[in-house]
């Protein structure tokens, strides 16, 4: 009923799907190194950073997409079958829509929506190889880590995010900038910091009173009243410890939680900052910083993935109908490293885990021009998560021969070359002479007779 009283520009824009496109995000910051970099202005980038916009099959047919103006055909439809854009400049200079094909992350979405696996909260590395197999499955939609909407009211809810800034992932510049922002808020922090204080001293005189056995004679606990000298000298011990600094500058301005990994040369002393309890939903976050969008990044809502696959023939599966995966880098053997296969499963690169001696799989080992589409093997996800720069990490393991045979795949075999006849591959009931060749017999060509015509 309020679209009735708005002006008519007003309700215009306000049911306009064009106004209801999101802001484009950051693009993905470039690593800090000296060192000479190749990139490439055609290659897919790590997450999308605009949204894809798509059109229904009658408007495409007249190559309108809800813009400022039509968009050329050659450049949509007749480049792909299904196309989708991606707006960068809606009006330039040159009065032209900027545009670019969105297939490269909309055929990705869909082919990881294939695959059928939810979203895990990602985890530290694997010490060993065996060991991603058994990493638990973690769903970042659980009621005490979704903090987005559904525990806001939730005490002790875990966080994938703070409202402080990330102090590892700042440069000089931006570090400097928000000490002038402290010193500004400084009475502000005192007074807020005053009241950490007191609630601490809340919570020691209750622990005291509960080893005595008093806790039950006073009906209600009065508020800690703290003088001016026991906050100063309280203050004064936390500028001469920064073990105990830490985890109240922490909890004061709300920053990232640290890593609770302590540095072998600052083991034994004082003089470091000392990581307090973490809330963080993911120990991986301590390590790599917050992450740019929400733990699922939009690609898939389920919780589990605890589903049963059923074969028309041979009835419930184990795993899914496995993937074939495309080798894109082969194993190089060095003097004393081993560099493991890189893959491609569904839009996404990752390595191989499985790095045995034992393994002679071909075009995996080496490079080897001869298989037909180059080297692939059949691959079944196990685990995929976002990691904290905003790409997909993906854990699959090798498929057995007892999960591609339901489905008759087998990995490539080169053919075996044998001595046997062509004779012995036919179905015709003659047996072919031997001593019989296009020229005559064995004996002919001996006594140089000529040809006999048959």
């Amino acid at each position: 009923m309020a679209s009735y009283r708005l002006s008519p520009t007003a309700n215009l824009l306000r049911n306009s799907r064009l106004f209801a496109l999101p802001a484009a995000l950051n693009p993905p910051p470039r690593a800090v190194t000296s060192k000479t970099i190749a990139e490439s202005s055609s290659a897919t980038a790590q997450h999308p950073i605009r949204a894809a916009i798509e059109s229904t099959p009658s408007a495409l047919a007249r190559g309108e997409w809800g813009l400022k103006r039509p968009l050329p055909a050659k450049s949509t439809t007749e480049r792909s079958s299904t196309p989708t854009i991606r707006v960068n400049a809606l009006d330039t200079f040159e009065h032209v829509t900027d545009f670019d094909s969105a297939g490269d992350h909309t055929m990705t979405l869909q082919k990881f929506q294939e695959t059928h696996l939810p979203i895990s909260l990602p985890l530290a590395a694997p010490k060993s190889t065996t060991d991603f197999v058994k990493r638990p499955h973690q769903s970042p939609f659980e009621s005490h880590l979704d903090n987005v909407s559904a525990s806001n009211g939730l005490q002790g809810s875990q966080v994938y995010r703070h409202s402080g800034p990330w102090l590892g992932g700042q440069s000089e510049v931006q570090f400097q900038r928000y000490l002038e922002q402290l010193r500004r808020e400084k009475p502000k922090l005192l007074q807020k910091l005053r009241k950490q204080y007191a609630e601490k001293v809340a919570i020691q005189r209750r622990k005291e009173a509960q080893d005595k056995g008093e806790l039950g004679n006073e009906p209600e606990q009065k508020p800690v009243e703290v003088t001016d000298q026991e906050f100063n000298a309280w203050l004064k011990a936390l500028r001469s410890d920064k073990r105990k600094a830490g985890a109240e500058m922490t909890r004061l301005l709300d920053l990232h939680s640290l890593s609770a990994e302590i540095p072998v040369t600052m083991m034994g002393r004082k003089d470091y900052y000392e990581a307090s309890a973490t809330r963080l939903s993911s120990v991986q976050y301590a390590h790599s910083g917050p992450p740019r969008t929400h733990p699922s990044a939009g690609l898939a809502y389920s919780r589990s993935g605890a589903l049963v696959y059923n074969h028309p023939s041979y009835g419930p599966q184990l795993s899914e109908r496995p993937i074939e995966a495309r080798c894109l880098g082969s194993k190089t053997r060095k003097r004393r490293t081993r560099r493991r296969a890189v893959l491609g499963v569904g839009g996404m690169v990752l390595e191989d885990e499985k790095d045995m001696s034992d393994d002679h799989l071909r075009g995996l080992e080496y490079l080897d021009p001869t298989i037909p589409g180059g080297g692939r093997a059949y691959v079944s996800p196990q685990r995929a998560s976002i990691s904290a720069k905003g790409t997909i990490n993906l854990e699959i393991t090798r498929a057995e021969k007892d999960v591609l045979a339901p489905y008759d795949l087998a990995n490539y075999l080169p053919p075996r070359s044998t001595s046997i006849s062509n004779a012995a591959h036919t179905t015709q009931r003659a047996v072919p002479r031997l001593d019989v060749s296009p020229q005559g017999t064995i004996s002919d060509l001996l006594a140089g007779r000529p040809r006999r015509m048959q």
